[in-house]
């Protein structure tokens, strides 16, 4: 519920959102006052603080800094290429075509003439050499780091418009994976001019009379604070000198903070905010009641939403005990009822799930007749049962103890649910299915701590997001290749694979997929592999699937319309994934 109380301190700590002057700011000079009308009013996605930090490192690549997700990647940088996630449409931006080699060694990028960072320096074939090159040789803290170094082997730029990109294996799915699917792959081209000789993980490209941060986009910074991050659109933006695009109608776009779902929802309700933070389905449906003009994907619950390429799963950590049984992991699957966990933690607004294959490419993968839907079938995952939950723990040594828990040799299971505060909603409800199976279950605290604590794997259990296939099943598949997992006490570089499992069987299957196109034809080399991998994934269970991702992406259609939506998908509509560049592009004032 929106309280009286919280109502009244928003509106009086953000009453002037959008008429700001300069003082209070890290900037080099005077910020101008643009009316709310020509002013677009976003907050980052997700859960944050209630105020920014790291307000003067504006290094895109930094896994510990989140501006390229929150902002830059709508604002001061562009990226190759594109895509529209619900059609799989390319679309071409910095760059205008990618091709590969017969035996998929290499790809030969071709870029647009007439694209210059935002100095006039020309965008060209040797910034895109640079940062494939500078990444791949950068240490752990850089984005992608891991990712192009097993990949990427040099990149020629025999041409300025011309990048040729050699690999150390087939990779006949890296530019689209790296370079255009417009998803979480925050992987811009820096101006080697300026990046070049720098320290990748030191540089905090913020320099304002410098220009920095500077990218290709159409805006740039020109204040951050702990409170705001203001950027203004370039006249001499490329889009526009080139004749390529107009220039977007937003005049400014400004970046604040929000700490809860509650917060968002007054913000929208006094439409002192355009879009940004998803609204849980309750707030939704409250604000909108108070504000007809917010939107979301659908134009009628209660799935608002949009499929984000994410699942709620339960991550087991496969190298611990007693999580290494696949026993105990069966029961644990055995004991959830995902249609009521949908129902009680999401008001029924967000699909079930059984495995990490998401609504973007169901259409053309999980049809009727396709044979990943009959291995699916054939495991009959979402099927709550008691009975399977008491056989699973009798054949893993369990039996239940005086006060009904299960235990071995004595001791009890020390169940510890614990989550991100994102997915908190599902925090009570799984907990207690777990105890109605059996288990001696207990709720973990919501705090910081998970995201350490996984990432060095120190943790039994832990919910999180399984984020993965969008365009085709080894999107997903390829986190269970045991590339992945390292010792625990170890970092892993892939948070989304941070169950820590390793099968020498699966990794053989993995190779093969990546090394070749994908194919839907069931007789196809890549179909069978997809099968049996599948196969393998739900036999082992490292990890359990819930819910698919429906965020109520919420827009605010006072003073700006072209939203997209159901009616017109053009793209995704998630303001972290790249993509979101195009619906700043798209956005028309409604005259208000």
């Amino acid at each position: 519920m929106l309280t009286m109380t919280l109502k009244g301190a928003i509106r009086g700590g953000i009453a002037a959102l959008a008429l700001i002057s300069a003082a209070g700011f890290a900037a080099a000079q005077d910020v101008a006052d643009v009316p709310r009308n020509q002013t677009l009013v976003l907050t980052p996605w997700g859960d944050q603080p209630a105020q920014f930090a790291n307000i003067e490192n504006w290094n895109p690549y930094l896994t510990s800094i989140t501006k390229q997700r929150d902002v830059m990647q709508f604002t001061v940088n562009e990226m190759l290429f594109y895509t529209n996630l619900n059609t799989g449409e390319l679309i071409p931006w910095q760059g205008e075509s990618f091709s590969y080699s017969d035996d998929f060694m290499s790809a030969t990028i071709k870029l647009r003439d007439g694209v210059t960072w935002a100095d006039g320096t020309p965008f060209t074939s040797a910034d895109v050499k640079f940062t494939l090159e500078a990444v791949r040789d950068a240490p752990p803290e850089i984005n992608g780091s891991a990712a192009f170094n097993e990949w990427v082997a040099s990149v020629d730029a025999p041409d300025p418009l011309t990048a040729v990109i050699a690999f150390k294996k087939p990779a006949p799915r890296f530019v689209r994976d790296y370079m255009a699917l417009g998803h979480e792959n925050h992987y811009p081209i820096l101006p080697a001019h300026i990046w070049q000789g720098q320290d990748m993980a030191a540089f905090t490209n913020y320099d304002p009379a410098a220009g920095l941060p500077m990218g290709t986009g159409a805006y740039r910074l020109v204040a951050t604070s702990t409170g705001q991050q203001i950027f203004d659109r370039r006249d001499d933006w490329w889009g526009v000198t080139s004749g390529f695009e107009d220039a977007p109608a937003p005049a400014r776009i400004i970046l604040t903070p929000v700490s809860s779902d509650e917060a968002m929802g007054q913000l929208h309700i006094a439409n002192q905010v355009d879009g940004g933070r998803q609204l849980l389905i309750g707030t939704f449906e409250a604000a909108r009641a108070q504000n007809p003009n917010l939107v979301s994907w659908n134009a009628e619950g209660p799935v608002w939403g949009a499929p984000d390429g994410c699942m709620y799963s339960i991550f087991f950590n496969n190298m611990v005990e007693p999580w290494n049984d696949v026993n105990l992991r069966r029961a644990v699957n055995s004991a959830m009822d995902r249609n009521a966990l949908a129902d009680i933690a999401y008001e029924g607004a967000m699909p079930t799930s059984t495995f990490a294959f998401s609504g973007y490419m169901a259409g053309t993968w999980l049809t009727p007749d396709s044979p990943l839907t009959a291995m699916l079938d054939s495991y009959n995952v979402d099927n709550p049962s008691q009975e399977d939950v008491d056989a699973h723990m009798a054949a893993g040594g369990y039996e239940r103890d005086a006060e009904g828990f299960w235990a071995k040799d004595g001791e009890r299971i020390d169940f510890l649910v614990r989550t991100p505060a994102f997915i908190q909603p599902l925090l009570a409800p799984i907990t207690q299915q777990l105890i109605d199976a059996g288990f001696d279950a207990r709720q973990g605290a919501v705090d910081d701590t998970w995201l350490p604590d996984m990432q060095l794997g120190n943790f039994g259990t832990m919910l999180f997001v399984h984020c993965g296939s969008l365009s085709e099943p080894v999107e997903t598949l390829q986190h269970y290749h045991s590339k992945w997992a390292r010792p625990i006490g170890t970092a892993i570089p892939n948070l989304i694979a941070g169950f820590r499992y390793e099968n020498p069987e699966m990794d053989a299957i993995i190779d093969r997929m990546e090394a070749i196109p994908a194919s839907t034809d069931p007789a196809s080399p890549y179909m069978q592999d997809a099968v049996a991998a599948l196969d393998i994934a739900l036999r082992d269970m490292p990890l359990i699937h819930l819910i698919e991702e429906y965020h109520v992406v919420t827009f605010n259609s006072t003073y700006w319309s072209g939203w997209p939506n159901a009616e017109d998908p053009y793209v995704a509509p998630y303001t972290p994934w790249e993509a979101f560049s195009l619906v700043i592009h798209n956005l028309k004032p409604t005259g208000n």
